[in-house]
């Protein structure tokens, strides 16, 4: 991986997450021009009904979404797999009738082992929207803080900073594309994701700037091998969850965590490591 890396060039290998970034934030202005939404929302966030089943049967959601909407209109119908047990996630109009809806669910041949309801009011949901965003961005902003107090340093600074902007904003984007809405739980992922794929950054960073032992090269394979094993690891666990556990919001924090942990990867590795490779050669760091 070495000999490729300076065979390609650093300055070229470190554009490539940033046009992916520009790609995602194509496609979420594309999304926000075609419906009025930067992403989908999920009934906590935008209102409306869920009606959650659990059934050990595989469920065809297409099929069974167009059952529903013969009766109750515009539904969207998902489904999780777990072990042992499938969960099947049908959204509809806040005004349904948790009876009737599952009811019909029940006599399109699915065997109900449980089922949970939740119906949020849509000036509910955008008040639990406006708080979750605004937790993202003061968590972002503090973190701009702490990591330029660490570092006192403009561009390590914003190296670090742009990688976790991009980690989000890739996130929510690449999300969009497998037709997967944005919830409480996901904000939740998403403010894990400061801390789960930030902490990479910050190592190559206090490695290369921090630390003088050998040359930046060895000191960019140190920071190499330690950080991947951090990365695969918990995404190992990561892994584990999603296909172990049964719980919607377990499942949707673990997706968007893995999502954005194999986005980081690019972003570290590549951009981060281009802007402080370069930033140290010029700065005599080498």
């Amino acid at each position: 991986m070495t000999e490729l890396y300076e065979k390609i060039g650093y300055k070229k290998l470190m554009v490539v997450p940033l046009i992916f970034l520009a790609l995602c934030l194509g496609f979420l202005l594309l999304n926000y021009t075609n419906t009025g939404e930067f992403f989908i929302k999920g009934v906590d966030l935008e209102g409306g009904a869920q009606l959650t089943v659990e059934t050990s049967q595989n469920v065809d959601a297409s099929s069974l979404e167009t059952h529903l909407r013969q009766e109750f209109g515009d539904v969207q119908v998902r489904t999780t797999v777990g072990v042992g047990t499938n969960n099947i996630l049908i959204r509809a109009g806040e005004d349904v009738d948790k009876d009737l809806l599952l009811e019909s669910v029940r006599n399109y041949g699915i065997d109900v082992e449980s089922h949970s309801f939740e119906k949020i009011g849509a000036a509910l949901g955008e008040s639990f929207f406006v708080q979750s965003r605004t937790a993202l961005i003061i968590a972002f902003v503090f973190m701009g803080f702490v990591v330029f107090f660490v570092f006192r340093s403009l561009v390590p600074s914003v190296a670090v900073m742009l990688a976790a902007f991009s980690d989000i904003i890739c996130t929510i984007a690449v999300m969009q594309v497998f037709g997967l809405s944005l919830s409480l739980a996901s904000f939740a992922g998403l403010l894990l994701v400061l801390g789960y794929s930030i902490d990479t950054d910050i190592l190559l960073t206090t490695r290369v700037i921090k630390r003088r032992e050998g040359n930046i090269e060895e000191r960019i394979r140190g920071a190499f091998k330690t950080g991947i094993t951090m990365t695969f690891t918990t995404l190992v666990a990561l892994t584990a969850l999603y296909l172990v556990s049964g719980a919607t919001a377990l499942k949707e924090i673990s997706t968007v965590l893995i999502i954005a942990l194999l986005i980081d990867l690019p972003n570290t590795w590549l951009t981060n490591l281009g802007i402080l490779r370069l930033w140290s050669e010029r700065k005599g760091l080498t």
